[in-house]
């Protein structure tokens, strides 16, 4: 009862009632007022330069900017700025409504929601940026009103919409087994007919403002991922963004979408070379914060249990056995779908870890479940999924629920093994020189410090024969690459402050923006700009300390 109360009126109800629309009719102008005042909307009105000419050779760059996410609506229109001030031509691109589907709610289902605060808000920031503008809706045939999108599967025969917007599909159903769900193949037609509806909205934008750029948001969601293949396929760059697990940072990508976490390249340049003595404390420095839960993005407990005696009471761990902990991710996340390797999916391999941790009775295994089944919900939880896949669970199974307000670094330091599919746990496990087992195809997998675990037969071989703890030239290379993941791949954005109640700082000024105002934005906007890696070189590699001491 009290979970369908919390549902009542938000953008994102699957299930709208009659009192559930009655309700958003009448909280829409608070929330469009909490949704300006989280983005800093007046702030950022006072941004908007004077209209100058661009000679003809201006580079012309077109930045996506299609969701009302306070966080992610000022890093665009702050970069759009920058961006145009270094003397290119700018222009954005909005949604302005009427898509059946997208990952901020079910229009077609909800309307007017979520257009109604979401596509109010982007055009407002639009509005005001002084910037060109185009928006997705001027091109789809029925308009704003997404109840008048067409149903069945009416597409062009260029690209495959299913493909395209499975990661968004997934993210708003809360589930990645979408046939499971009695509104699943309706929500899979809505989502590919939206990109299929992009893919000719943005081929005509493309037609008019003719980019060399294009900008845009993680390039996994269902529309970002259509205009970016438009726009590839044209020849026309596409690199992305997104929020970094790192306070206070982007982390960007000229080849693939930002969230992939491609490191290869940086990776290669830099694997060979010792950290010198400060980068060295620099990640320490770091991994201790996020110990402590300081520096992460995200931030899931305010005080959890990190004494190891109690955890151990709590848990039932006998002295004399051995320790495996295992960290899920959760199901739907970016992170953890499509990234298999010898498994059919996570569950698949959690329930073999538990069948194969039943046959050795001197280990207990502990299913460290992701406190973002609680945070941010999800229609398949794990421990039902494991339940439903092997009846009932081994006495030598402990479950530590993602509510339970429980330190998974504490966990880290109890444990003998570790074994992650894509959770970066398993890079800041290896970094306390812990040994860990990665199943799925995350960044950190191959970079020689991990064991990677490609069938379930190499699965059994760790349980039975573990590893010992790691070797000083082991956790040497997991410190070096930790470096390089949170300090090289990882840009710090110190033109943007906010966190969970939204944006807290803005540029006061245009001159902030200006060339030489900001290292780091003068980075983001010539890496952009000239198509080079994002990565950044050793002055830049450096803690930032209004950031990382908040």
């Amino acid at each position: 009862m009290i979970e369908n109360l919390r549902t009542i009126g938000r953008l994102n109800n699957l299930a709208p009632t009659r009192l559930d629309r009655v309700v958003a009719r009448l909280r829409r102008p608070a929330d469009r007022m909490y949704e300006a005042r989280a983005t800093r909307l007046r702030d950022l009105a006072r941004l908007s330069p004077t209209a100058a000419e661009r000679p003809a050779s201006a580079p012309r760059i077109l930045v996506a900017s299609l969701r009302g996410w306070s966080a992610h609506s000022a890093c665009e229109l702050i970069i759009a700025h920058a961006l145009q001030a270094r003397g290119a031509r700018v222009a954005l691109l909005r949604c302005g409504g009427g898509m059946p589907a997208c990952e901020v709610g079910w229009a077609r289902r909800a309307y007017p929601r979520p257009c109604d605060r979401c596509a109010w808000l982007t055009g407002r920031l639009a509005e005001q940026s002084g910037l060109e503008d185009y928006s997705l809706r001027e091109f789809f045939e029925w308009g704003g009103d997404s109840r008048r999108a067409p149903t069945g599967s009416t597409f062009t025969d260029a690209g495959d919409p299913y493909a395209l917007s499975r990661v968004s599909l997934t993210w708003l159903m809360r589930a990645t087994r979408i046939d499971r769900l009695p509104e699943g193949p309706s929500a899979r037609e809505d989502f590919a007919l939206a990109s299929d509806a992009v893919r000719r909205a943005t081929a005509a934008i493309l037609d008019r403002f003719q980019p060399d750029i294009v900008f845009l948001l993680n390039g996994l969601f269902a529309a970002e991922n259509t205009i970016r293949e438009v726009a590839l396929r044209r020849g026309v760059r596409a690199p992305t963004y997104e929020i970094a697990p790192r306070a206070g940072c982007l982390v960007l990508s000229q080849q693939t979408p930002a969230p992939c976490y491609d490191t290869d390249a940086l990776w290669s340049a830099v694997s060979h070379t010792p950290l010198r003595s400060e980068q060295r404390a620099d990640v320490l420095a770091l991994l201790d914060g996020r110990a402590q839960g300081v520096g992460a993005h995200e931030r899931y407990f305010d005080n959890p249990e990190a004494d190891a005696a109690e955890l151990r009471r709590r848990l039932g761990l006998p002295d004399a056995r051995r320790v495996v902990t295992l960290f899920t991710n959760v199901s739907w996340d970016s992170a953890t779908f499509a990234r298999d390797v010898g498994f059919s999916g996570m569950f698949d391999w959690i329930a073999e870890v538990v069948r194969r941790a039943a046959e050795h009775r001197d280990l207990v295994l502990i299913i460290r479940i992701h406190p973002g089944e609680e945070l941010w919900g999800t229609r398949e939880r794990v421990e039902s999924e494991l339940l439903d896949a092997v009846g009932k669970l081994p006495d030598n199974v402990r479950i530590v629920a993602a509510a339970e307000p429980v330190s998974s670094y504490a966990l880290l330091d109890l444990s003998d093994l570790i074994l992650t599919y894509t959770t970066t746990v398993g890079l800041e496990a290896a970094c306390r020189g812990k040994p860990v087992a990665v199943a799925g195809d995350t960044h950190y997998r191959g970079r020689g410090f991990t064991i990677d675990i490609d069938r379930p037969d190499q699965l059994a071989s760790v349980l039975a024969e573990p590893p010992g703890p790691l070797g000083d030239e082991h956790v040497e290379l997991a410190l070096r690459y930790a470096f390089a993941f949170f300090f090289r791949a990882m840009v710090p954005f110190p033109a943007m402050q906010g966190g969970p109640a939204g944006v807290t700082r803005v540029p006061a000024t245009e001159q902030e923006l200006a060339p030489g105002a900001d290292p780091y934005l003068d980075w983001i906007c010539e890496r952009i700009l000239d198509g080079a890696d994002f990565a950044l070189p050793d002055e830049l590699a450096a803690p930032v300390p209004a950031l990382t001491s908040a």
